[in-house]
């Protein structure tokens, strides 16, 4: 399989600070993805990153980072060989933008840092939305 064009591009950053007082949160983030086929050998790949306050999880911030990925492939076997990259390799390619895209917004809302966690393994992390 070869990727014959790639393109990665940030939908949506999104920054709301709640002013709550304290430094005794946890960072629970919520992580999206969903896969469209365009055309045959082109498909977008979107993955989501939510950190929301709830009454459960206090959180001082609400934040939404959005990426759309777009792959177009040829020399392939089938679509299913699409699937498993895009469902593993592409998430791992991909996440690492987003993680840092996190930190950077925090940081130039001249907020405390705030660094996801390491995925070990993006399958059993990121559900279908």
């Amino acid at each position: 399989m070869n990727i014959v064009q790639s393109q990665i591009k940030a939908k949506k950053l999104s920054l709301h600070v709640n002013n709550l007082k304290g430094d005794n949160f946890q960072v629970k983030p919520l992580y999206f993805k969903h896969v469209d086929k365009i055309v045959d050998d082109t498909y977008l790949l979107t993955l989501v990153i939510e950190l929301k306050n709830t009454k459960d999880n206090p959180f001082p911030v609400d934040l939404v980072v959005e990426f759309e990925s777009m792959f177009k492939f040829k020399d392939y076997k089938d679509e299913e060989e699409i699937m498993n990259f895009l469902n593993i390799t592409a998430i791992q390619m991909v996440f690492p933008i987003m993680r840092a895209s996190v930190n950077s917004l925090i940081t130039s809302a001249l907020l405390p840092p705030l660094v996801l966690p390491l995925i070990l393994d993006v399958r059993t992390v990121f559900i279908e939305k």
